[in-house]
Protein backbone atom coordinates (compact mmCIF):
# COMPACT_ATOMS: atom_id res chain seq x y z
CA UNK A 1 0.00 0.00 0.00
CA UNK A 2 1.52 3.12 -1.30
CA UNK A 3 2.47 5.94 1.65
CA UNK A 4 1.56 9.66 1.29
CA UNK A 5 3.43 11.68 3.02
CA UNK A 6 3.99 15.08 3.70
CA UNK A 7 7.40 15.42 3.56
CA UNK A 8 10.66 13.84 2.17
CA UNK A 9 14.16 13.60 3.51
CA UNK A 10 16.70 12.10 1.81
CA UNK A 11 20.33 11.72 2.79
CA UNK A 12 23.03 12.89 0.53
CA UNK A 13 26.47 10.81 0.29
CA UNK A 14 25.87 7.10 -0.98
CA UNK A 15 21.98 7.38 -1.23
CA UNK A 16 21.56 10.02 -3.83
CA UNK A 17 25.14 9.91 -5.42
CA UNK A 18 27.98 7.50 -5.00
CA UNK A 19 30.31 9.31 -2.13
CA UNK A 20 32.11 6.21 -2.07
CA UNK A 21 33.35 5.93 -5.50
CA UNK A 22 34.49 9.58 -5.19
CA UNK A 23 36.53 8.46 -2.12
CA UNK A 24 38.35 5.22 -3.31
CA UNK A 25 39.66 7.43 -7.22
CA UNK A 26 41.12 9.80 -4.41
CA UNK A 27 42.53 7.40 -2.04
CA UNK A 28 43.85 5.18 -5.94
CA UNK A 29 45.53 8.73 -6.63
CA UNK A 30 47.62 8.88 -3.25
CA UNK A 31 48.13 5.38 -3.76
CA UNK A 32 49.54 6.19 -6.98
CA UNK A 33 52.13 9.01 -5.56
CA UNK A 34 53.03 6.90 -3.25
CA UNK A 35 54.00 4.45 -5.37
CA UNK A 36 55.99 6.55 -7.57
CA UNK A 37 53.32 6.29 -10.30
CA UNK A 38 53.49 10.21 -10.19
CA UNK A 39 56.28 11.01 -12.73
CA UNK A 40 59.34 9.72 -10.27
CA UNK A 41 60.84 6.36 -10.84
CA UNK A 42 58.20 3.98 -8.51
CA UNK A 43 60.13 2.11 -5.64
CA UNK A 44 61.44 -1.56 -6.79
CA UNK A 45 60.66 -3.45 -4.05
CA UNK A 46 56.87 -4.96 -4.86
CA UNK A 47 56.01 -6.36 -2.25
CA UNK A 48 56.07 -2.68 0.03
CA UNK A 49 53.67 -1.34 -2.21
CA UNK A 50 50.21 -0.37 -1.92
CA UNK A 51 47.73 -3.19 -3.38
CA UNK A 52 44.48 -1.81 -2.09
CA UNK A 53 42.81 1.23 -1.40
CA UNK A 54 41.26 -0.83 2.30
CA UNK A 55 44.70 0.37 3.75
CA UNK A 56 43.51 3.90 3.36
CA UNK A 57 40.29 3.68 4.71
CA UNK A 58 41.53 1.65 7.74
CA UNK A 59 44.49 4.15 8.72
CA UNK A 60 42.22 6.87 8.40
CA UNK A 61 40.19 5.03 11.40
CA UNK A 62 43.52 4.90 13.65
CA UNK A 63 44.14 8.97 12.85
CA UNK A 64 43.10 12.10 14.63
CA UNK A 65 40.35 13.87 12.52
CA UNK A 66 41.43 17.43 11.39
CA UNK A 67 37.80 19.00 11.53
CA UNK A 68 35.70 18.07 8.53
CA UNK A 69 35.63 14.78 6.91
CA UNK A 70 38.85 12.57 8.41
CA UNK A 71 42.38 12.99 9.41
CA UNK A 72 44.98 15.32 8.24
CA UNK A 73 45.77 13.89 4.63
CA UNK A 74 49.68 14.47 4.49
CA UNK A 75 49.55 12.39 7.88
CA UNK A 76 47.31 9.75 6.27
CA UNK A 77 49.87 9.78 3.05
CA UNK A 78 52.66 8.80 5.69
CA UNK A 79 51.22 6.61 7.70
CA UNK A 80 50.07 4.47 4.52
CA UNK A 81 53.99 4.66 3.92
CA UNK A 82 54.57 3.05 7.24
CA UNK A 83 52.23 0.91 7.06
CA UNK A 84 53.75 -0.63 3.80
CA UNK A 85 57.19 -0.55 4.64
CA UNK A 86 56.58 -3.47 6.99
CA UNK A 87 54.42 -5.61 4.21
CA UNK A 88 56.61 -8.89 3.51
CA UNK A 89 53.94 -10.80 1.52
CA UNK A 90 52.69 -14.41 2.82
CA UNK A 91 49.84 -14.80 4.86
CA UNK A 92 50.66 -11.67 7.56
CA UNK A 93 50.44 -9.51 3.85
CA UNK A 94 46.30 -8.77 4.54
CA UNK A 95 45.62 -5.88 6.18
CA UNK A 96 46.56 -6.18 10.05
CA UNK A 97 45.00 -4.03 12.80
CA UNK A 98 48.65 -3.91 14.89
CA UNK A 99 50.58 -2.64 11.97
CA UNK A 100 47.75 -0.32 11.24
CA UNK A 101 48.33 1.10 14.89
CA UNK A 102 51.94 0.69 14.80
CA UNK A 103 51.50 2.35 11.69
CA UNK A 104 49.44 5.71 13.04
CA UNK A 105 51.48 5.81 16.02
CA UNK A 106 54.84 6.39 14.14
CA UNK A 107 52.96 9.49 12.66
CA UNK A 108 51.61 10.73 15.93
CA UNK A 109 54.88 11.03 17.05
CA UNK A 110 56.33 12.89 14.24
CA UNK A 111 58.13 10.17 12.61
CA UNK A 112 59.33 10.39 8.69
CA UNK A 113 58.43 7.03 7.16
CA UNK A 114 61.21 5.76 4.99
CA UNK A 115 60.71 6.33 0.97
CA UNK A 116 57.88 9.09 2.00
CA UNK A 117 59.74 12.57 2.97
CA UNK A 118 57.25 15.63 3.34
CA UNK A 119 57.52 16.32 -0.42
CA UNK A 120 55.99 12.80 -1.69
CA UNK A 121 53.45 13.06 1.37
CA UNK A 122 52.58 16.80 0.17
CA UNK A 123 52.10 15.40 -3.35
CA UNK A 124 49.74 12.97 -2.05
CA UNK A 125 47.94 14.53 -0.42
CA UNK A 126 47.21 17.09 -3.05
CA UNK A 127 46.41 14.22 -5.59
CA UNK A 128 43.96 13.06 -2.82
CA UNK A 129 42.22 16.35 -3.10
CA UNK A 130 42.01 17.08 -6.24
CA UNK A 131 40.33 13.35 -7.11
CA UNK A 132 37.55 14.29 -4.61
CA UNK A 133 36.73 17.50 -6.04
CA UNK A 134 35.62 15.71 -9.03
CA UNK A 135 31.43 15.68 -8.52
CA UNK A 136 30.04 11.69 -7.24
CA UNK A 137 28.23 10.01 -9.76
CA UNK A 138 24.06 9.98 -9.07
CA UNK A 139 23.45 6.29 -7.82
CA UNK A 140 21.10 4.26 -9.93
CA UNK A 141 17.31 5.25 -9.77
CA UNK A 142 18.69 9.20 -8.35
CA UNK A 143 17.25 11.03 -11.27
CA UNK A 144 14.36 9.28 -11.44
CA UNK A 145 13.89 10.06 -8.15
CA UNK A 146 14.41 13.86 -8.13
CA UNK A 147 11.93 14.47 -11.03
CA UNK A 148 9.52 12.45 -9.06
CA UNK A 149 10.10 14.80 -6.42
CA UNK A 150 10.15 17.68 -8.19
CA UNK A 151 7.06 16.74 -9.78
CA UNK A 152 5.40 15.66 -6.35
CA UNK A 153 6.17 19.35 -4.92
CA UNK A 154 4.98 21.33 -7.82
CA UNK A 155 1.67 19.29 -7.42
CA UNK A 156 0.72 20.84 -3.70
CA UNK A 157 3.62 23.03 -2.97
CA UNK A 158 1.54 24.07 0.51
CA UNK A 159 0.81 20.44 1.64
CA UNK A 160 3.84 18.85 0.69
CA UNK A 161 7.70 19.53 1.66
CA UNK A 162 11.45 18.16 0.67
CA UNK A 163 14.75 18.05 2.98
CA UNK A 164 17.93 16.87 2.23
CA UNK A 165 20.01 15.98 4.98
CA UNK A 166 24.04 15.03 5.27
CA UNK A 167 26.99 14.96 7.68
CA UNK A 168 28.88 16.03 4.92
CA UNK A 169 31.57 18.59 4.40
CA UNK A 170 29.92 21.63 3.03
CA UNK A 171 32.80 22.25 0.38
CA UNK A 172 32.67 18.47 -0.59
CA UNK A 173 28.75 18.54 -0.95
CA UNK A 174 29.02 22.13 -2.92
CA UNK A 175 30.41 20.05 -5.69
CA UNK A 176 27.91 17.90 -5.69
CA UNK A 177 25.41 20.10 -5.37
CA UNK A 178 26.50 22.28 -8.52
CA UNK A 179 27.05 19.42 -10.59
CA UNK A 180 23.52 17.95 -9.94
CA UNK A 181 21.41 21.13 -9.65
CA UNK A 182 20.46 20.48 -6.08
CA UNK A 183 20.75 24.22 -4.73
CA UNK A 184 18.41 25.81 -6.44
CA UNK A 185 15.51 24.81 -4.72
CA UNK A 186 14.04 22.76 -7.73
CA UNK A 187 14.09 19.64 -5.89
CA UNK A 188 14.50 20.41 -2.09
CA UNK A 189 12.95 23.41 0.06
CA UNK A 190 15.81 22.86 2.75
CA UNK A 191 19.40 21.35 3.39
CA UNK A 192 20.02 20.22 6.84
CA UNK A 193 24.02 19.99 7.10
CA UNK A 194 23.90 18.56 10.86
CA UNK A 195 25.09 15.62 12.99
CA UNK A 196 22.34 12.90 12.40
CA UNK A 197 20.95 12.28 15.80
CA UNK A 198 17.13 11.68 17.39
CA UNK A 199 17.17 15.11 18.29
CA UNK A 200 18.36 16.66 14.60
CA UNK A 201 15.74 14.22 13.23
CA UNK A 202 13.00 15.74 15.61
CA UNK A 203 14.30 19.17 14.75
CA UNK A 204 13.85 18.52 10.99
CA UNK A 205 10.60 17.14 11.73
CA UNK A 206 9.51 19.86 13.94
CA UNK A 207 10.32 22.68 10.69
CA UNK A 208 8.53 20.45 8.55
CA UNK A 209 4.93 20.45 10.68
CA UNK A 210 5.41 24.54 10.85
CA UNK A 211 5.89 24.24 6.87
CA UNK A 212 2.90 22.42 5.34
CA UNK A 213 0.20 23.58 5.73
CA UNK A 214 -1.73 20.92 8.63
CA UNK A 215 -4.41 21.87 11.23
CA UNK A 216 -2.11 19.78 13.47
CA UNK A 217 1.83 20.37 12.29
CA UNK A 218 2.55 17.36 14.28
CA UNK A 219 0.65 14.91 12.03
CA UNK A 220 2.54 15.33 9.19
CA UNK A 221 3.31 12.45 7.86
CA UNK A 222 7.84 12.27 7.09
CA UNK A 223 9.38 9.84 4.90
CA UNK A 224 13.20 9.47 5.49
CA UNK A 225 15.33 7.61 2.95
CA UNK A 226 19.00 6.56 3.78
CA UNK A 227 21.55 4.03 3.19
CA UNK A 228 22.62 3.20 6.87
CA UNK A 229 20.59 1.68 9.72
CA UNK A 230 22.64 3.17 12.15
CA UNK A 231 23.09 6.44 10.93
CA UNK A 232 19.59 7.38 9.03
CA UNK A 233 17.34 4.21 9.75
CA UNK A 234 17.46 4.04 13.23
CA UNK A 235 17.38 8.04 14.45
CA UNK A 236 14.81 8.48 11.95
CA UNK A 237 12.69 5.47 13.67
CA UNK A 238 13.09 6.99 16.92
CA UNK A 239 11.13 9.85 15.79
CA UNK A 240 8.09 8.26 14.41
CA UNK A 241 9.47 9.03 10.53
CA UNK A 242 8.55 6.41 7.96
CA UNK A 243 11.71 4.89 6.61
CA UNK A 244 13.00 3.29 3.53
CA UNK A 245 16.81 1.64 3.29
CA UNK A 246 18.61 1.70 0.37
CA UNK A 247 21.83 -0.13 0.81
CA UNK A 248 24.81 1.15 -0.88
CA UNK A 249 28.52 -0.17 -1.59
CA UNK A 250 29.88 1.91 1.30
CA UNK A 251 28.27 -0.02 4.37
CA UNK A 252 26.71 -3.08 2.30
CA UNK A 253 23.45 -4.71 3.17
CA UNK A 254 23.51 -4.49 6.74
CA UNK A 255 21.06 -6.46 9.03
CA UNK A 256 19.31 -4.68 11.66
CA UNK A 257 20.53 -5.49 15.40
CA UNK A 258 17.31 -4.40 17.25
CA UNK A 259 14.04 -3.33 16.37
CA UNK A 260 14.86 0.04 16.32
CA UNK A 261 17.22 -0.29 13.27
CA UNK A 262 14.57 -2.42 11.61
CA UNK A 263 13.47 -0.40 8.70
CA UNK A 264 9.87 0.08 6.70
CA UNK A 265 10.82 -0.46 3.35
CA UNK A 266 13.78 -1.67 1.62
CA UNK A 267 14.90 -0.63 -1.73
CA UNK A 268 16.96 -1.95 -4.61
CA UNK A 269 16.99 1.15 -6.30
CA UNK A 270 16.35 4.68 -5.17
CA UNK A 271 13.46 4.69 -7.97
CA UNK A 272 11.47 1.98 -5.98
CA UNK A 273 10.72 4.64 -3.84
CA UNK A 274 8.74 6.31 -6.42
CA UNK A 275 6.24 3.41 -6.27
CA UNK A 276 6.10 2.82 -2.63
CA UNK A 277 5.40 6.95 -1.82
CA UNK A 278 2.96 7.15 -5.33
CA UNK A 279 5.03 9.77 -6.56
Amino acid sequence: MPVSPHALVLDADNTLWDTNATFRRARSAMIQVLQGADGEEARPDGEKRLETTDVLYRLSQHLPSSGGEGPDLEQLARAAAFYVSGLRGGPEAGIQTSRLRWASEQVRAGRQPPGCDRSRARKAAEAFRSALSAPPPLLDGAASLLRGVRAWRTARPDRRTSVLFSEGAPDRLKVAFDAHGIGGGQYFDDIVLREKTPDTFRDVCHAIGNAVDLPEPQAAEVVVIGDSLQRDIRPANATGCTTLYCPGDLWGRETPEAASEQPDYTLGTLDEALRILDL
